[in-house]
């Protein structure tokens, strides 16, 4: 057997961790003394700052030469219970005396989230420091110097120094701004590595100055040892030669026109180097041009040297286009565009209805011209625009949607971001003024409708809004986790008479818990429904209550309620064996846990997967142990969960609950709330994921396989619940993304055919008879290298197997046609996997879970 099956690298990884949690103190002790020897070695030989964390948050100027920065730092180990920690900020420079921050310790329950440690608590390494750069100033010469930001954290005995490690996402820490001081430029820096630093030097060349009048440009330039010829601008599509001329103090003012935006030609999005290119690069075509132009001063040697900017300290806007901005390394830049919106303002209003209100203007454009839209991921939320008096805009959405029909709820979590597109549907360039930079991140915590909001600022300085679940302080972070799962996993916890329902970890009310919660309410409308989700935007069942993953009601919920209903593993990544130490779920005395599984199998599950090693072994079965019952839809399931699970077990042959709806369901009626019309032929396709990828599988060519299909089809894009966050609704005439539908056997009752490749899929749909087709490009890999197959698909598909994109639009055209090749094969399929879809199956497993009483 291969060493890496038996034991691969990620739990080799592990080792020093199980070693300091050894139930043997003098293992535990020798671990510690070892750890501290190699740390101290390694820090003092290399840059590895082993066993440090230091993470800075917010970075920005003050008043004049005050510059704070806020964060937390501490080395693993430290005992802050024990001992108050003592936080130094100082910058330090080759040659120079250290300049001191003045340091005051904060709380932060967020330094327990980047960390594994199950007994410590690191909130208090949290601080907030100002300091003054007016010595760095004063001793500021011709040349460049460097100071560089170093930490020291002392906790007891034990002292350690270190630097900034990483920057938190979309904070001011990730858009540093120049200052300029009587002509000294005082850059902020970061460098991996190296962390935090301040660059200090008197620039060759210093735009105090810079107006646009039309696509005239005119700048003031203070010079600095340089022998001045010219200027140019230099953009993507052109340079600019600028015309100059001297005037008092030793200065020149230069002046250049730039040309007219080819809309066809070169852009900055496309370019890496620029700080338009990290700009929703995701655009492409669809994006009007956007260029940075830049300016440079060149000496009589054709030597170029960027000018600097003192625009950082203007924190008002310009109200026309080109638009002069700092840039990222503290040079002038202007902002070519034919159209763009600046946001100045964001408010965050909470209440039972909450809000996102945007204040900004429209330059280039009047904002009636321009549609404003927050799109996240799998949602978006319309702005409703109005104008102003002082000549801006108003923009106003609500945060609370509805998503197919159900009823209002949070916006899904992920990122969230302000488009605007033109007459012509073409998006235009959405950037966030200088003066919201010292703001981000900002987070508001909707209490009412449970979910927490980062107002931040992404590349190019975008506006994003992330939407998170609501965690309190006392449940961030693994070592809060496990005092809740030591609270509620005790010797004697009671357990009460109500119903845990929870589907794929909780990304959806749906599946087979979603029928049994159905058959359980209409018997007893009062039973005590409980349901647990990843998030507040997870819709359930009229009646039910949610409970969100990670926070106290839902540990009291899973750890107490006498019948639990689920279709995957209790054990989540990421709350589970990599941050708890041990199964964030135990099955107390007095439950039941009932594991209905989410599907057939096609593909190895389990033990039979070749990639199953030791460690995954050990999970598996500790997993397995918490289960009371297994639902199975077919003897074919029934064979290889024992097999696959070595489990031993009482398990219900019954069919899947989740395909009673395909008997009792209104077809008609779930085409219409899809927007199907009577006349199109609705296709579902729905590929399984992949293991070496985590977007969704997309070898179908959309766009072209709907324009060869031709009018009266409709394409159902449905993605695995595994590639939900990791993609966007695809947006193409003739095709609906359903990714995000939460119930797939809604989806089944309106398809007329169904694509798909290994997915389980093929054993629901087969209960409505209608056509099936398989696209299986990659089947030799597959079965092979990539995750293997329990029997010939092949030999035992009710449907054409299909290699080539061509073949799948002449399927589809000939499905109906078909359909007469495939009967025997069908009728053997569904003899063989739906001996038990008869649309009852929800009302069996009930009689019989209640029976157990």
């Amino acid at each position: 057997m291969p060493a890496r099956k038996i034991l691969p690298l990620h739990h080799v990884r592990s080792v020093p961790t199980r070693l300091g949690r050894a139930k043997s103190p003098a293992v535990r002790r020798a671990y510690v003394l070892t750890r501290g020897v190699v740390r101290r070695v390694a820090n003092a030989v290399t840059p590895l700052q082993l066993g440090w964390i230091g993470w800075v948050r917010k970075a920005h100027w003050l008043d004049d030469a005050t510059f704070e920065i806020s964060g937390w730092a501490f080395e693993r180990g430290m005992n802050f219970a024990q001992y108050t920690p003592q936080i130094r900020v100082r910058l330090r420079s080759f040659g120079q005396p250290d300049i001191e921050a003045e340091v005051t310790r904060v709380d932060e329950p967020q330094a327990n989230a980047s960390v594994r440690d199950l007994e410590l608590d690191y909130s208090a390494a949290g601080f907030v420091a100002r300091f003054s750069l007016a010595d760095a100033i004063r001793l500021a010469g011709s040349g460049r110097r460097s100071w560089r930001v170093v930490i020291t954290v002392s906790c007891g005995n034990r002292s350690t120094t270190g630097t900034f490690v990483r920057r938190v996402r979309f904070a001011s820490s990730e858009h540093l701004l120049a200052r300029t001081f009587n002509g000294v430029q005082v850059l902020p820096q970061w460098a991996k590595g190296r962390g935090l630093s301040f660059a200090v030097s008197r620039p060759a060349a210093l735009a105090t100055d810079c107006t646009v009048e039309g696509r005239r440009v005119a700048a003031v330039l203070t010079l600095n040892g340089i022998s001045f010829d010219h200027a140019e601008l230099v953009s993507p599509q052109a340079t600019v030669r600028m015309t100059g001329s001297a005037i008092e103090g030793g200065r020149v003012r230069v002046t250049g026109e730039l040309p007219p935006i080819d809309p066809n030609g070169a852009s900055s999005l496309l370019d890496p180097d620029e700080d338009e290119g990290i700009f929703s690069v995701d655009f492409g075509e669809k994006t009007e041009p956007v260029l940075t132009v830049r300016m440079f001063a060149v000496d009589t040697r054709g030597k170029r040297y960027p000018v600097a900017s003192v625009l950082d300290q203007a924190k008002g806007s310009q109200n026309h286009l080109p638009l002069p901005y700092p840039g990222p390394d503290g040079t002038l830049r202007l902002r070519d565009t034919e159209a763009m919106v600046l946001v100045e303002g964001v408010d965050l209003e909470k209440g039972p209805k909450p809000r996102v209100r945007l204040r900004g203007r429209a330059l280039g454009a009047p904002v009636d011209a321009l549609k404003l839209t927050l799109a996240g991921p799998r949602a978006r939320r319309k702005l409703t625009v109005t104008s102003t008096p002082d000549g801006g805009f108003e923009a106003v959405a609500d945060w609370l949607g509805s998503q197919w029909g159900q009823p209002l709820s949070a916006p899904p979590l992920g990122q969230y971001t302000v488009r605007a597109t033109n007459a012509r549907g073409r998006f235009v360039r959405v950037a966030a003024a200088v003066g919201l930079i010292e703001d981000a991140p900002r987070i508001v915590d909707f209490d009412e409708q449970d979910f927490r909001c980062l107002l931040g600022l992404g590349g190019g300085r975008r506006l994003v809004l992330v939407i998170q679940p609501l965690v309190r302080p006392a449940e961030l972070g693994p070592v809060k986790q496990m005092q809740l799962a030591q609270h509620y996993q005790r010797v004697g916890v009671p357990i009460i008479d109500q119903f845990y329902f929870e589907a794929f970890g909780g990304a959806a009310a749906t599946c087979n818990p979603l029928a049994l919660d159905r058959e359980v309410a209409r018997r007893f409308p009062n039973a005590r429904r409980v349901w647990g989700v990843t998030n507040a935007s997870v819709a359930v069942p009229e009646g039910a209550t949610k409970v969100v993953r990670g926070t106290q009601a839902w540990w009291e919920a899973r750890e107490t309620s006498r019948r639990l209903i689920v279709n995957e593993w209790l054990t989540r990544p990421g709350m589970g064996k990599t941050t708890l130490g041990k199964r964030n779920f135990l099955r107390n005395p007095g439950q039941i846990v009932l594991q209905t599984w989410h599907g057939s199998m096609f593909k190895k599950i389990g033990l039979d997967r070749h990639t199953t090693d030791l460690v995954v072994r050990r999970e598996l079965l500790a997993e397995r142990a918490n289960w009371s019952l297994l639902l199975s839809q077919n003897p074919h399931s029934s064979e290889i969960f024992r097999k696959a699970y070595d489990y031993s077990g009482p398990v219900w042959e019954e069919g899947y609950p989740r395909n009673d709806s395909l008997f009792t369901g209104d077809r008609a009626a779930m085409r219409r709330s899809l927007g199907i019309a009577d006349d199109e032929i609705a296709v579902l396709y729905a590929p399984t994921w992949r293991e070496n990828r985590t977007e969704m599988v997309m070898f179908l060519e959309l766009e072209r396989l709907m324009a060869d299909l031709g009018p009266g089809y409709r394409l159902l894009l449905r993605g695995h619940s595994r590639t939900k966050k990791f993609g966007a609704d695809v947006l193409l005439p003739g095709v609906l993304d359903v990714t995000s539908y939460p119930n797939i056997a809604d989806l089944y009752l309106a398809a007329d055919s169904l694509i798909t490749d290994y997915s389980s899929v093929m054993f629901d749909f087969s209960v409505t008879g209608r056509p099936m087709m398989f696209y299986v490009p990659d089947i030799d890999e597959y079965r092979g290298e990539l995750r293997g197959v329990y029997f010939d698909l092949e030999e035992a598909a009710p449907g054409p197997l299909l290699h080539t994109q061509e073949q799948v639009v002449a399927a589809v055209s000939s499905a109906a046609q078909d359909a007469p090749l495939y009967a025997q094969k069908y009728e053997q399929w569904r003899a063989r996997f739906n001996p038990f879809d008869d649309g009852h199956s929800s009302e069996r497993v009930i009689d019989r879970l209640l029976a157990l009483d």
